[in-house]
């Protein structure tokens, strides 16, 4: 058996055995990496993954000075690269559509708020989400048990 079918298994299994209910699937997700990759930069996220504990770092709360690269993210295949979590295997993602950018020492920090446009993103492709305190989740999955 392949690698990815290997891991394809173990997440179904894992699925069945948690009580799973899938939410999205490959098409909506596609889309979803289609719509962030049209806005003025690309928000932060953290993911997680079926198959991985929660812990803090998935605690997603405060705005970010940094995007993040949503290109090694949700894909259909896993391709050998361990840092990627394919489209399967998401259980969720946080994203926050707001960035600090450094203004000087004295100054401030600047918010840049993206959130009206990846709200139309998420209208647009009919995305279910759920928000708290401006962090967007996007389930793959959702516990029914």
């Amino acid at each position: 058996m392949a690698e990815t079918e290997k891991y394809k298994a173990k997440i179904r299994k894992i699925i069945q055995e948690e009580g799973l209910c899938s939410v999205m699937n490959n098409t909506k997700w596609a889309e979803l990496k289609k719509g962030i990759s049209e806005l003025p930069f690309l928000p932060p996220f953290v993911i997680k993954s079926v198959d991985e504990q929660e812990t803090d770092w998935h605690n997603f709360d405060k705005d970010e000075y940094n995007s993040c690269d949503w290109g090694l993210y949700m894909d259909n295949y896993l391709g050998g690269d361990i840092y990627a979590v394919p489209f399967y295997a998401v259980e969720y993602i946080k994203i926050r559509p707001r960035l600090l950018k450094v203004q000087g020492r004295l100054i401030k920090d600047k918010v840049i708020d993206e959130t009206e446009a990846f709200l139309s993103v998420l209208k647009k492709y009919n995305i279910p989400y759920d928000e708290q305190s401006g962090t967007y989740i996007i389930y793959g999955y959702r516990r029914t048990k």
